[in-house]
């Protein structure tokens, strides 16, 4: 049972890490287009959800694909 929680604990934790923003480049995009993008991830995350770590992976996705269409600065 120790093992069974402990590993789902870690699995977890594993796909939370997979879905982050900290490696989307805002730099290069145009300043008011990645600030649109930003609030759309907001929004994106906002919303109630019974699975999150999913929703997040979906907010991230559509950011990384936003700033990807901004233009460049």
């Amino acid at each position: 049972m120790k093992f069974t929680l402990r590993f789902l604990s870690v699995f977890a934790l594993l796909l939370a890490g997979c879905a982050n923003v900290n490696d989307i480049n805002m730099s290069a995009a145009e300043s008011s287009c990645g600030q649109a993008c930003s609030k759309s991830y907001s929004d994106c995350m906002s919303g109630f959800t019974f699975f999150p770590i999913q929703q997040q992976h979906q907010c991230t996705d559509a950011m990384r694909l936003c700033v990807k269409s901004c233009p460049a600065r």
